[in-house]
C-alpha cells in the first residue's frame, strides 16, 4: 500500500533463499523493494511457527521482517533492471547456533557510499542474542609490569540480549586465548575467587551480570628476553548458540630494563715495555632480568677499534658474563705492553652492553664505558730483576706474610729506591702500633740482608747501593716484603702490595713484584657459661638447672654455629642419660665479633645415685678447621661440668585414686583399711619408720600435733602391714613382726613392730623402690561422731630437712608444710544414739486381768545420722528396776519369753545443726497379768543398729504394774490352770449323751416313717386288685 503506481517494481519480494537449523528454526532472506527510500533491501526472517503456517493459533514467532540494509543501492547483482529474474539472491548459511550469516553483491561499500556502480560483496551476521564482556569501573586495557610480576585485570559479563529476562537466561563460558609462550593468565570469581575454567558454566538471566577478575603473570627473570606486549584475549561464549559471544582485549607489557654498571678500583696502571697492566673490573647487572653482557673481542680487528688497543697490545677479558638482577661480579683485566711500545700514557676503554637490549646506549644505563690509563715506562729487563718464589699467601688475622724477593742488579752497580704504590696508609705519629693494627693492614719492607756499613740508605725511598764486586757481572740482595694483616680482619682477599724498585735517577729502569694476600677463614667459638653459675655444682636428683650460655664468633667470619650435648659420663666414665635441653632451633648465624646467649635446662635424672657426673657441651662451626693439634674439626669450643649428685633423702607416702580413697566414713568401734605406696625416692638405701599423729580443731582449721602419737586419741589405734605378692592374682596382707628395739638384728624383707619403744618399721628400701603398704585405723568405741583427720608420716632414718635428711621432711603439716612424706586420712564418723529419754507413767500401775496399761516413751537420737527399723520392746521381770536385771538386759539382750509388747519404728531422723536431739514420743500397751510384776523398755533388743553409745537403750519403769488382786488373781489363775482340763471332761461326756439322744429320736422317726410307707403300699395292691 502506498507504493506510487510509477514504479511498477515497488512492492517486488524476489531471490528467497532458505535454510534450517538443529532447532527447528527456517531462516529466510530475500531482496524486497517495498522500501522506497532504499528501493532495494536485503531482509531477513527467522521462523519456527507462525500465525499463518502451520497450527496457526500456537505461533512461537511473529512475521517480522529485519531489514538489513538501510541503503539505496541495487543489490541484485548485474542484472537488467526490467528483468529482474536473472538477478542473484543473496548468498546464506547458518552459523554454529541459531543465527545465520548473509552475503550479497551491492553497488555500495555496504553502506551509504557509492561505488561508481560498480558491484561489491557485503556480508552480514544475524544473530539470536548478545553477551557483553567489559572493564569494571576504573579498570584500564593497558597494564604495565615488571618479569616475575603479576597483575589483575578487573572485569564483568552481562547478559545484554533483550526481552523478558528468563526467556533470554543463558549459561556462557568464559576462556582465554593469545597467552604469549612462558606468561600466565587465569580467570577468577571477583565474589569468592574461585577459578573459572573453559568449562565452567555460568547462568545469567536477562540483564544479569556478574564480576571476575584475570590474574596475569609475565615470564620470570630468567625467562624474559625484552619487552614484550601480551595481547590476551578473554572470549564469553553461549552454550546454546556458540555464535553469541564476545572479546575483550586486554593489553600487558612487560617491561623489561636492561641495564649494565662499570667499575674499578683503580683506574691507572703503571708498567714499562713489555709488562701487564692489571685492573679489577666490578660489573654491575642494573637491570630487572636475568642478562647476559658482552665486551668488544680484543682480538677481532673492530674490538681493538673499540678497546682503542694501540698495535700489538694484548687484552684478556671474558667477552660474555651473566648476571641476576642487582648481581655484581668482580673480573681481572690483564693488559699486556709489548716490549716495541713507546713510552709515554695511553687510554684503553672498557666497553659492555647488554645482551638483551639491541640499542646501546650510556643514557639508558644498557652501555657502559670504563676508562682506564695505562703508564708505558722504558723497559728495564735485565736491568733489575725481581725474582719471588711465591707471590701470595695466605695468613690469619693479626698474622703476617713474609715474602722474599731476590733483587738483582745486573750489568753494573748502582744505587737502587724502593717503593710500595698502592700500599695501605701509613700508621701515623701518635697512634701506638697495637692500635693501629686492629684494623689497618701493615706493610713492612726488611732491608736487612741488603745493607750494610758500606751502602747509603735503609729504608724505603732512599739510595741502596747494590755494588757488584770484582769481576761478577751482577749481584743478588734479598729483600723481605712482611704484609700484616689486621686482627680483626675478615676473610677475603686482601689489598694487592707492590714493591718497586728503581735505579736512582732512572725510575723507568725498574722492576717491581705483586704480591697477594689472602686472610684465611678462621673459624673460632668461644663458649662460656655465666661465672656465676660456674662449671662445678652440687645437684639432687629432679632438679632443673638453667645454664646461661654464651657463644661468641672470635673467628673473621660468619659462622652459622650449633651446639650439642656431647656426653654425659659417671665418675667411672660410663655414659648415662640425661635430660638436656638446648634451644638449637633459636640459634643464630653470628658475625665475627657477635655473640649469642641462651639458656640450657638441664634436668637432672628423677632417679640417679650420688655421685660425680661429668656434662660435656660442645660448640661447632658450620665449616671443618684445623684445631690446636691440626686435626680437622668442626668443634670449635666445649664446656665441662663437674656435676656432684649429693645424696638425696626422699621418703614418699602416696595413694592410688584408683585403688583406695582417703576419706571414709565409719563408725565407733569399726576398723577402716588405708591402703598406701611408700616409695624410697632417695638415690640410697634407707629403712622408714612409720609414724601417726592426730589434730585438734580449732574453729576451721586443725591444729596438727608434731610429736607422733594417738594423743586426744588415745582410745584409737593404727596397725600398719605390708601387701604380698602371693601370685599373679593373689595378693595378701602380711603382719609386722613383734620384735624389741633392742634386737641384735631384724628380718631382711619384714616390716617390725619394736613393742617396747611402739615404733613401726619397714624393711631396707633401696633407692626408688617401692612397698605397698596397709594402715588399719581401730577406731575407738567412745569416738565422738565428728570428723577425724589422722596424719600418717613416713620418717627417714636420716632425718628430716633440719638433719640434712628427707629434703622436704618438716615438722610443721599444714598449708604448704605439708611434704610428700605425709599423708592425711580423714574418718568421718557417722552413727545414731537412740536413748530412751524419759517413760511417761500412766494414770495407774494396776488393772484387770487381760487389760492393757498404755507406757509412753519418749524416744530421742542424739547422733548425727538416721536410724531406721527401731525394734522397741517391754521384757517383763518379777522384779522392778532391778539394777542386776538391766545389766543382764544390756549384756545379752532381753529373752523372748520376756517379750511381752513389740513395736517398730520406721525411721528415726538425726538432728539438725540448731537442735541437740530428734525425738518422738510413743505408747506401748502393757498387757495386764496376774500379780506384780517389773517392766523394762529396751530399744534394739537385738543390737541390729550400731550406735555410737549401747549404755542408753535400756530403761526401767520405776514402779511395778500389777493386777487389781494380785493375791487372789494370781489364786484364780492357778485353780483356772487346774481346772481347765476337768471341765473338758464333763463337756466330753455330755456331749457323748447328747448325740445318743438324738441319734435314738431320729432312729425312732425313721421307723415310723417307713411303717407308714409299708401301710400305704398295701392298701394301693388292694385296690389295684379290685
Amino acid at each position: 500500500n502506498g507504493l506510487p503506481p510509477a514504479s511498477p517494481y515497488a512492492g517486488n519480494s524476489v531471490f528467497p533463499s532458505l535454510l534450517t537449523d538443529d532447532q527447528n528454526n527456517v531462516h529466510i532472506a530475500w531482496v524486497d523493494s517495498g522500501n522506497l527510500s532504499a528501493n532495494e533491501e536485503v531482509v531477513y526472517v527467522r521462523l519456527n511457527q507462525t500465525d499463518l503456517t502451520g497450527d496457526g493459533m500456537m505461533a512461537l514467532d511473529p512475521w517480522e521482517m529485519v531489514p538489513v540494509t538501510s541503503w539505496n543501492s541495487n543489490k541484485l547483482g548485474p542484472n537488467s533492471g526490467r528483468q529482474p529474474a536473472i538477478g542473484m539472491p543473496p548468498a546464506f548459511s547458518n552459523d554454529l547456533g541459531s543465527g545465520a550469516h548473509l552475503a550479497w553483491s551491492d553497488t555500495n561499500k555496504c553502506g551509504d557510499d557509492g561505488n561508481n556502480n560498480r558491484f561489491t560483496i557485503c556480508y552480514s551476521h544475524v544473530l539470536t542474542g548478545q553477551v557483553d564482556v567489559e572493564f569494571d569501573e576504573g579498570e584500564t586495557f593497558y597494564h604495565v609490569i615488571e618479569p616475575g610480576q603479576q597483575t589483575i585485570y578487573n572485569m564483568t559479563m552481562n547478559n545484554s540480549t533483550p526481552g523478558p529476562k528468563d526467556l533470554v537466561a543463558d549459561t556462557y563460558g568464559l576462556n582465554i586465548s593469545g597467552v604469549p609462550m612462558n606468561w600466565t593468565a587465569n580467570l577468577y570469581f571477583a565474589s569468592n575467587h574461585s577459578s573459572i575454567f573453559p568449562d565452567t558454566p555460568i547462568f545469567l538471566e536477562g540483564g544479569e551480570d556478574i564480576r571476575f577478575y584475570m590474574r596475569v603473570q609475565a615470564p620470570s627473570i630468567y625467562q624474559a628476553n625484552g619487552d614484550e606486549l601480551a595481547e590476551i584475549r578473554v572470549t564469553a561464549q553461549s552454550y546454546k548458540d556458540p555464535a553469541i559471544q564476545n572479546d575483550l582485549i586486554t593489553l600487558t607489557l612487560m617491561d623489561v630494563v636492561h641495564g649494565i654498571n662499570l667499575d674499578t678500583s683503580h683506574s691507572m696502571a703503571d708498567i714499562e715495555q713489555g709488562d701487564t697492566a692489571i685492573f679489577s673490573i666490578t660489573i654491575t647487572n642494573t637491570g630487572n632480568v636475568h642478562d647476559a653482557f658482552v665486551f668488544w673481542d680484543p682480538n677481532s680487528l673492530e674490538g681493538q677499534q673499540e678497546w682503542l688497543l694501540p698495535f700489538g697490545w694484548q687484552v684478556n677479558f671474558p667477552i660474555r658474563v651473566e648476571l641476576d638482577p642487582g648481581q655484581s661480579v668482580t673480573k681481572n683485566l690483564e693488559v699486556f705492553v709489548p716490549t716495541t711500545e713507546d713510552p709515554g700514557a695511553f687510554v684503553i676503554y672498557v666497553k659492555g652492553w647488554s645482551e638483551g637490549e639491541p640499542i646501546k646506549s650510556v643514557e639508558k644505563g644498557t652501555y657502559d664505558i670504563l676508562e682506564l690509563g695505562v703508564f708505558v715506562s722504558i723497559r728495564s729487563t735485565g736491568n733489575i730483576v725481581f725474582a719471588v718464589d711465591d707471590r701470595s699467601d695466605q695468613v690469619k688475622p693479626g698474622e703476617c706474610a713474609s715474602y722474599n724477593v731476590n733483587v738483582t742488579k745486573n750489568f753494573d752497580s748502582g744505587e737502587l729506591v724502593f717503593a710500595t704504590p698502592g700500599a695501605p696508609e701509613a700508621k701515623p705519629d701518635g697512634v701506638a702500633m697495637d692500635a693501629w693494627r686492629e684494623e689497618n693492614w701493615i706493610v713492612i719492607v726488611d732491608f736487612a740482608n741488603a745493607t750494610g756499613s758500606a751502602d747509603a740508605g735503609d729504608g724505603l725511598g732512599d739510595p741502596i747501593a747494590w755494588t757488584i764486586p770484582g769481576n761478577a757481572e751482577k749481584i743478588t740482595k734479598r729483600v723481605t716484603v712482611h704484609v700484616c694483616a689486621p686482627r680483626n680482619a675478615t676473610a677475603g682477599l686482601g689489598p694487592a702490595i707492590t714493591l718497586k724498585g728503581y735505579l736512582d735517577g732512572y725510575p723507568r729502569i725498574s722492576d717491581s713484584a705483586i704480591l697477594s694476600t689472602n686472610v684465611e677463614h678462621v673459624f673460632d667459638l668461644d663458649a662460656g657459661i655465666d661465672p656465676e653459675v660456674g662449671t662445678s655444682m652440687n645437684v639432687n636428683p629432679g632438679d632443673k638447672i638453667s645454664l646461661p650460655i654464651s657463644v661468641t664468633n672470635d673467628g673473621n667470619g660468619p659462622d652459622r654455629f650449633d651446639f650439642r650435648l656431647a656426653r654425659v659420663t659417671d665418675a667411672f666414665g660410663v655414659d648415662v642419660i640425661w635430660d638436656i635441653e638446648i634451644p638449637r632451633e633459636n640459634l643464630q648465624e653470628l658475625s665475627p665479633g657477635t655473640y649469642q646467649a641462651f639458656e640450657v635446662e638441664m634436668n637432672v635424672p628423677n632417679r640417679v645415685p650420688a655421685g660425680e657426673y661429668t656434662v660435656v657441651l660442645q660448640a661447632f662451626s658450620e665449616e671443618v678447621y684445623p684445631d690446636a693439634s691440626g686435626r680437622e674439626t668442626r668443634i670449635r669450643d666445649a664446656i665441662v661440668l663437674a656435676i656432684t649428685v649429693d645424696e638425696f633423702h626422699d621418703m614418699q607416702i602416696s595413694m592410688d585414686p584408683t585403688v583406695d580413697n582417703a576419706v571414709k566414713t565409719s563408725a565407733p568401734g569399726r576398723v577402716v583399711r588405708f591402703t598406701f605406696n611408700v616409695t624410697n625416692n632417695g638415690n640410697v638405701a634407707d629403712v622408714p619408720t612409720l609414724n601417726n599423729h592426730t589434730a585438734q580443731r580449732d574453729g576451721d582449721s586443725l591444729l596438727w600435733n608434731e610429736l607422733p602419737g594417738m594423743n586426744v586419741l588415745s582410745s584409737w589405734d593404727v596397725d600398719w602391714f605390708i601387701m604380698r605378692q602371693v601370685s599373679a592374682d593373689l595378693v595378701v596382707e602380711e603382719s609386722c613382726m613383734t620384735m624389741v628395739s633392742t634386737a641384735s638384728s631384724y628380718p631382711e624383707d619384714a616390716c617390725v613392730y619394736l613393742e617396747d619403744i611402739d615404733e613401726w618399721r619397714l624393711p631396707e628400701m633401696a633407692p626408688y623402690e617401692t612397698i605397698t603398704t596397709v594402715a588399719a585405723v581401730k577406731i575407738g568405741t567412745d569416738a565422738k561422731l565428728d570428723t577425724r583427720s589422722i596424719g600418717l608420716k613416713v620418717v627417714s632414718k636420716f632425718g628430716d630437712m633440719e638433719n640434712d635428711g628427707d629434703h622436704d621432711d618438716s615438722p610443721a603439716w599444714d598449708g604448704e608444710n605439708l611434704d610428700t612424706n605425709e599423708f592425711i586420712v580423714t574418718l568421718r564418723l557417722r552413727a545414731p544414739n537412740l536413748e530412751i529419754k524419759e517413760i511417761i507413767m500412766p494414770p495407774s500401775t494396776s488393772g484387770e486381768v487381760d487389760s492393757t496399761i498404755p507406757i509412753g516413751i519418749i524416744l530421742q537420737n542424739t547422733g548425727n545420722v538416721h536410724a531406721t527399723d527401731i525394734e522397741i520392746v517391754l521384757c517383763e521381770y518379777d522384779d522392778a528396776n532391778d539394777a542386776d536385771t538391766i545389766k543382764e538386759i544390756r549384756d545379752n539382750g532381753c529373752e523372748e519369753d520376756r517379750v511381752v509388747m513389740r513395736q517398730v519404728v520406721g525411721a528415726l531422723l538425726a538432728p539438725d545443726d540448731t537442735e541437740d536431739a530428734k525425738e518422738i514420743e510413743l505408747y506401748l500397751l502393757y498387757p495386764v497379768s496376774a500379780g506384780s510384776k517389773g517392766v523394762y523398755v529396751v530399744v534394739d533388743p537385738m543390737n541390729e543398729i550400731v550406735e555410737s553409745d549401747e549404755k542408753d537403750n535400756v530403761k526401767p519403769i520405776p514402779e511395778e504394774l500389777e493386777s487389781n488382786s494380785p493375791v487372789l488373781d494370781l489364786a484364780r489363775e492357778v485353780v483356772g490352770k487346774t481346772a481347765l482340763p476337768f471341765a473338758v471332761i464333763v463337756l466330753t461326756i455330755a456331749l457323748l449323751g447328747v448325740v445318743y439322744l438324738v441319734g435314738k429320736g431320729r432312729r425312732d422317726e425313721v421307723n415310723k416313717r417307713l411303717a407308714e410307707q409299708s401301710s400305704l403300699v398295701s392298701v394301693l395292691a388292694d385296690e389295684f386288685d379290685n
